[in-house]
């Protein structure tokens, strides 16, 4: 990855509208004549529209201006990361600070017409639910909006609303909308402004990304998911819950390639990872390549979903729950079962994961499949065995929302293109100091 300069950030369309955030325009830049003189008592930053005393010399000086430039502007480089969570049965929302302080700000379950769509998405056999009996007009130019991301479909739903034809009766786009939506408002009451940019986690299945994206701009949010060829073009709840309980996070991420040199070990690294929720069950085995979280390169290996076997399900049947419970221990097992390597680390997530008879049903199921705990085995299970390492206990509602924000957070400080120059940090402690700012990331 190169150094960022202003040649090199403009061959970058969305790294130029990143440092654009209260920095002064590229074409000012080419102008400033290297013998500048300024006879009036102000200048006007053009962005920030702020009056500036020219004996603030460092605002005015040409070098200084072009160093600013190729840099990340304070209005990007310490604003909030936010990170989503759209999970099998509903959604979450999370904040992280530039302090390091994270709020966990919103939990959303999705609504029938959600959990039909992943169910959908997912492959589930089951009958999906019977949708509300479609007009004339439906049938006709249904064709046009359903599942459609394209940006006809965009175009589409637009003029729906305009019309204020009810957004959820539409397309999956408009389904995962709705509940961003929610997410997207919790959020901005939270960081008390607006914002545009997000890191999604999702169920590693498949088409959600591209429904997620196309939701996220019908809402006028981009992603930092898919963004640049150095960063990942999808984001798993896997990664994002590793990320969250401090696992294979480089100390030096503002530099890809150091971060990479810390992790380069030819110790393999496999993490099985359990969501549970009212109304699924998600399994999966993801292996980052030399333990680093947040990369590229971080999918599934394996994964197994259902969703016969939610909480609620279970809680619900009479005479068949102990069937029902030995399958859902049978479940548990199949992966790391029929896996080829031994697992480094079991990570757990969801709203209903604590319920007493799951972890029981879990560790029994762990149990049978690994006798003897692995000496160096990683878990964030309560009490799993004497043996394992325990991280610090996080939310497991909120935890890969918390990653998300995680990798959010992170990535507002580094260019998608290029790497700073040790000279910007300098520059943005001097715009901290001398410029009376608010974050605003529109």
């Amino acid at each position: 990855m190169q150094e960022c300069t202003i040649d090199r950030i403009r061959e970058s369309p969305w790294n130029q509208k990143l440092i654009g955030h209260g920095q002064l325009d590229l074409q000012t830049a080419d102008k400033l004549d290297p013998n500048l003189n300024i006879t009036s008592t102000t200048a006007v930053d053009k962005s920030s529209q702020l009056q500036v005393p020219v004996q603030n010399k460092w605002m005015l000086d040409r070098q200084w201006m072009l160093d600013r430039l190729s840099s990340l502007s304070i209005y990007v480089h310490d604003a909030p990361g936010v990170g989503f969570d759209l999970t099998l049965s509903y959604g979450t929302a999370s904040v992280k600070y530039y302090n390091g302080t994270v709020v966990e700000v919103a939990h959303v379950q999705g609504n029938p017409e959600y959990l039909d769509l992943m169910m959908r998405l997912s492959g589930d056999p089951r009958p999906h639910l019977n949708r509300t009996k479609k007009s004339l007009y439906d049938l006709i130019f249904s064709r046009f909006s359903l599942s459609d991301t394209t940006s006809w479909g965009a175009w589409w739903r637009w003029l729906n609303k305009v019309l204020g034809r009810p957004i959820k009766a539409y397309s999956d786009v408009e389904i995962i909308s709705e509940l961003l939506q929610q997410l997207q408002m919790a959020a901005e009451k939270e960081i008390s402004q607006p914002f545009d940019r997000v890191a999604v986690a999702t169920p590693d299945i498949s088409s959600i990304s591209q429904i997620v994206n196309a939701a996220l701009s019908d809402l006028n949010l981009h992603t930092w998911v898919g963004d640049s060829v150095w960063y990942p073009e999808r984001f798993s709840e896997a990664d994002a819950v590793y990320a969250a309980n401090g696992y294979g996070l480089c100390s030096n991420y503002q530099d890809l390639w150091e971060c990479t040199d810390e992790f380069d070990s030819p110790a393999g690294t496999h993490v099985f990872f359990i969501f549970y929720s009212r109304h699924a069950l998600y399994t999966s085995i993801i292996a980052p390549i030399s333990g680093e979280a947040l990369t590229r390169f971080n999918w599934d290996e394996a994964q197994l979903l259902d969703f016969e076997l939610g909480l609620d399900h279970l809680l619900q049947t009479n005479g068949s729950q102990d069937a029902l419970w030995s399958s859902l221990r049978s479940q548990l097992s199949d992966l790391p079962r029929e896996y080829p390597f031994s697992l480094t680390h079991i990570l757990v997530a969801g709203e209903s994961v604590m319920y007493p008879r799951f972890l029981a049903t879990l560790r029994n199921a762990l149990a049978e499949i690994m006798p003897m705990s692995p000496l160096n085995l990683r878990t964030n299970i309560p009490g799993y065995t004497k043996s394992a390492t325990v991280s610090k206990p996080v939310d497991l509602t909120f935890a890969a929302s918390r990653g998300a924000a995680l990798y959010a957070r992170r990535r507002q400080e580094v260019q998608a293109h290029c790497t700073e120059s040790s000279k910007c940090e300098a520059i943005q402690e001097r715009e901290r100091v001398h410029i009376p700012w608010k974050i605003d990331l529109r």
